[in-house]
């Protein structure tokens, strides 16, 4: 009798265990396991790393917030767990790119944004019978114009009725003059508010040293997850002045890392940096000032040159 109802018990947690892994995760909980094992790979903690990885090798799906499920595959996982002591620093790469992918925007374009791209330029000023500037094109309609404008004075004869209609004519050219002006005046206009609005850009401009000093005068406001981020900037800055790499904002933290993989020593110190970045802005860990304070000299350690 003991060995039937342990049986059942036994049953029963199989079951519930099983349904538990029949239910996808949603995508917040889905980003949390990457960075759990994520973490548990860059510490070494092994025991962490394979509980955390084998979680993500048995789901298939994730649910999104409107419901639909989305397939993921994170097989790539079993061959690493099969040697977790030597592949944890190769993990901690790939799942810190997967949590970077995650983190970029979803795209704004629609589905027929192609189809609106074409039928856009299928019609003037685009279309191929519109071969003239748009310039020359304000020209054509502005003599057209003036010429329709006038040719009724031209017809007029001579004697008093012939001037008033010339000075009407000139007083219309005027008037059509001015408001070209004032169109091109209000064009200028709208370009320098546009290059103003570029300068109110925190990131534009910045030197290695600019991002340095707004990373200290953030970090007195006690806004640390900023001063990180000028932080970051200001090593990045620094690698592109040295000619060491290039800045780029549309690359992500990981291709930053494997556009060194060939300066081995430069790599493995810019790397804590990138990972301690991620874990402040995207993983909001938080950071006092002591912690502040060590990041900091890691970035400054880096433009100091050692590494190179």
């Amino acid at each position: 009798m003991v060995s039937g109802l342990l049986a059942v018990l036994l049953f029963l947690v199989l079951a519930t265990s099983a349904q538990a892994q029949a239910t996808p995760p949603d995508l917040p909980t889905y980003e949390g396991w990457l960075r759990e094992a994520a973490a548990a790979a860059q510490r070494n903690d092994r025991i962490g790393f394979e509980q955390a990885a084998n979680r993500l090798v048995e789901t298939q799906q994730v649910r999104l917030n409107d419901g639909t499920l989305l397939p993921v595959d994170n097989a790539w996982l079993r061959p690493l767990l099969a040697d977790a002591e030597r592949s944890m620093p190769q993990a901690a790469e790939q799942l810190g790119a997967l949590l970077d992918a995650l983190a970029q925007p979803p795209p704004s374009a629609p589905d027929d944004a192609e189809q609106r791209l074409r039928d856009l330029l299928s019609r003037p000023p685009f279309s191929e019978e519109q071969d003239s500037s748009l310039l020359g094109q304000i020209l054509d309609w502005l003599w057209a114009f003036l010429e329709r404008l006038l040719s009724p004075f031209g017809q007029v004869g001579e004697g008093p009725r012939a001037a008033f209609g010339w000075l009407i004519g000139v007083l219309a050219v005027l008037l059509v003059l001015g408001v070209l002006l004032y169109w091109l005046f209000s064009m200028r206009r709208t370009l320098a508010r546009e290059a103003r609005s570029e300068e109110h850009d925190p990131e534009a401009g910045l030197t290695s040293q600019t991002a340095m000093q707004q990373a200290g005068s953030v970090a007195e406001g006690g806004d640390y997850r900023t001063a990180v981020r000028f932080l970051y900037l200001s090593a990045l800055l620094w690698l592109d002045e040295k000619g060491l790499l290039r800045y780029d904002r549309a690359l992500t933290n990981r291709e930053y890392l494997e556009r060194l993989r060939d300066n081995a020593g430069l790599r493995a110190q810019l790397l804590p940096i990138v990972e301690t970045f991620d874990q402040v802005w995207y993983g909001h860990v938080t950071l006092d000032a002591d912690g502040f304070a060590a990041y900091r000299r890691q970035v400054e350690g880096l433009r100091r040159g050692k590494g190179r």
